[in-house]
């Protein structure tokens, strides 16, 4: 089926929301922006809704104001293009904005009253390209690129614009070994990846294996890290800091700088933490846990019963584990939150608000441009905030 219409706005994956008045559903639609009408089809890709399915873009009928042309060559409408870098169809203001309302309405869907947060701008990214720091492609041995949304296959590259200049050479060296017959596939997998990041060598470049953990954008990065400082200098009960998924030390290095009087670093990933032990930070004791593992605060309470604040930077599930949470971490005062997810960081601001805890401060940056990603820097405290005394 054909039909018309208008996107009205994004969903929280980013894609354009167009309905069809034929059948009164709306449509996910990917190359889209608010604003846009155009001609689209109805496409044949499962989704468990009967309010919504998937359509594609025919033809841009009218295109919104807040429109520009990508400065990608490879993402295109086409089935083969690249999806990387999906909201590079749009001017930067017009993306910071929907940054924004992705975090707004994620946490008006779990009873948050929006109207009563401080929510601010974000902080723009200083650059627009040239920008990330790390990426993982992916390689069947014949081509190299980011894998399609639209039809869950290797878009090939043979350049990527966002990347900072050592990431472009290194992609260029790994270019210049295919076709390999080491990186090609199996029956089980349709691609292998590799991980490259700006401090590693073109002879690290190898399939299957997981570089440490940066985050992907230094100069927002060290943002946040101001942020941090600031944060726990500002902190007058500071005491014992717990810090979750702490990887290598990107904020550890950070809270072991405060007049915290002791920080205990809990980590997954056991070569991030031999990389933490490396840095011989005063203050610091660096543990390997799974911090998913089902019984993970019963095994570590006696370890952080005590803890005033709590610093956590999760993946993109978020806290996850919830049940006996508040039991392990009986004294707390305060909890700095970095997210990379508005969704899971809404779930885990509703579960402290049913214990009692508040919202105080929250901080909107964009480390990539052109995507849907919004980082999430939060303050909550265990009483009223003081700006709600006053």
């Amino acid at each position: 089926m054909i039909f018309t219409g208008a996107i009205t706005h994004l969903s929280q994956k980013g894609l354009g929301v167009v309905k069809n008045a034929q059948n009164n559903v709306s449509y996910f639609v990917n190359g889209t922006w608010p604003g846009d009408i155009g001609e689209f089809e109805i496409i044949d890709k499962p989704l468990n809704n009967k309010k919504f399915a998937y359509a594609k873009l025919l033809r841009l009928i009218h295109p919104s104001t807040q429109r520009q042309i990508p400065s990608c060559s490879y993402l295109t409408l086409d089935e083969k293009g690249c999806t990387g870098c999906p909201w590079m169809i749009a001017n930067y203001s017009s993306q910071l904005e929907q940054k924004r309302n992705r975090f707004v309405y994620a946490m008006q869907r779990v009873g948050f009253d929006t109207s009563q947060l401080c929510i601010g701008s974000v902080h723009p990214a200083p650059q627009l390209y040239g920008y990330r720091n790390r990426c993982q492609i992916k390689t069947d041995g014949v081509k190299l690129g980011f894998v399609s949304e639209k039809n869950h296959q290797i878009a090939a590259i043979n350049d990527c614009i966002v990347l900072n200049d050592d990431c472009r050479n290194l992609l260029k060296r790994a270019l210049q070994q295919l076709p390999n017959k080491d990186w090609q596939t199996n029956s089980i997998n349709d691609w292998l990846f590799i991980e490259m990041d700006d401090d590693m060598q073109a002879n690290e470049i190898r399939v299957n294996y997981k570089r440490p953990f940066k985050q992907g954008n230094t100069q927002q990065n060290k943002w946040i890290q101001t942020w941090l400082k600031t944060k726990l200098a500002h902190n007058a009960h500071l005491g014992k800091v717990v810090e979750l998924f702490c990887g290598s030390g990107n904020f550890t290095q950070i809270i072991a700088a405060s007049n915290c009087t002791s920080v205990i670093a809990y980590e997954s990933n056991n070569n991030a933490i031999q990389a933490l032990i490396a840095k011989d930070l005063a203050k610091v004791t660096p543990q390997t846990v799974d911090l998913f593992d089902f019984q993970i605060w019963k095994k570590i309470h006696k370890y952080v019963r005590d803890a005033d604040t709590l610093v956590l930077d999760p993946p993109r599930a978020g806290l996850k584990k919830h049940q006996g949470f508040f039991d392990a971490f009986a004294t707390l005062k305060t909890i700095i939150y970095i997210s990379c997810n508005p969704e899971t960081f809404a779930r885990d601001a509703c579960f402290f608000k049913q214990h009692g805890w508040s919202l105080c401060d929250s901080q909107l940056i964009d480390l990539f441009p052109h995507t849907p990603h919004v980082e999430i820097l939060a303050e909550f405290t265990k009483s009223e905030c003081p700006a709600k005394r006053k």
